[in-house]
């Protein structure tokens, strides 16, 4: 199994399925949002008439993910609903699909965070979860280690597996490392791919599957080994939609 059992899981709080704003919540008694990117980028101003003296300012992308591949449903996105163990899978249409947001100027400086708006509610980056049956944190050729995406704290980009807490140690109790900046977008066609650092520093080829059995997506350095081990597991694509 992938997951631990006979485990009695602790469900996880989960953010409000269309995000409210701040006026929204204050209205109904409720505090603000939790702040969402640590980052000093500016966000752009409301349009103005005016030219902007400054045209490459940041701003936030808001979307959500399709998910595509063999076996997989026309119209899949990544779910807001985990499974019970923390972990995100897939669901059909838009209307229980996770939203996400990024940085826009982040794209062209690599590797970027995945910020969640509508998923679980106290980890709210898009990460990956070292795999609890794993031998390590190391993806490689001939290795049918894992990573699961679940929700995460915020990682430094480019940084190796971190203790960090995150929604399957919540959920389990048991103790995985977390990587949250692992994800590159292409401006132009919405490709999204993983990019995993391993306990040494390398970076392994990544490939996106979905685990069917257990409906949540993982990252794998060799899909064909994870598939000896654990039965046939489809390798997906992930592209970003804007909402």
């Amino acid at each position: 199994m992938l997951n631990p059992v006979n485990l009695d899981v602790k469900p996880v709080a989960m953010a409000d399925r269309v995000p409210m704003t701040n006026a929204q919540r204050i209205a109904r008694g409720l505090g603000p949002n939790r702040p969402r990117f640590r980052s000093s980028a500016r966000l752009a101003p409301r349009a103005s008439s005016l030219p902007d003296p400054n045209p490459n300012r940041c701003t936030t992308v808001a979307g959500h993910i399709r998910v595509t591949g063999t076996g997989i449903e026309t119209n899949s996105f990544v779910s807001r609903n985990p499974n019970p163990f923390g972990e995100y899978g897939i669901t059909e249409g838009t209307g229980d699909a996770l939203l996400v947001q990024y940085i826009d100027c982040m794209v062209a400086m690599g590797s970027l965070d995945l910020v969640t708006l509508n998923g679980i509610a106290d980890f709210t980056y898009l990460g990956g979860i070292t795999g609890y049956a794993s031998s390590s944190g190391d993806l490689a050729r001939g290795s049918d280690n894992y990573v699961y995406l679940g929700g995460t704290t915020q990682i430094a980009p480019n940084a190796r597996p971190a203790s960090g807490a995150n929604s399957f140690t919540f959920t389990t109790g048991e103790h995985e490392d977390i990587e949250s900046a692992i994800w590159r977008i292409n401006a132009s066609t919405g490709a999204i791919t993983a990019h995993w650092v391993n306990p040494d520093g390398s970076l392994p080829t990544t490939t996106i599957a979905y685990y069917a059995p257990e409906n949540f997506l993982l990252l794998t350095g060799d899909d064909a080994a994870f598939a000896r081990t654990y039965g046939t597991t489809p390798v997906v694509t992930l592209t970003f939609v804007e909402a």
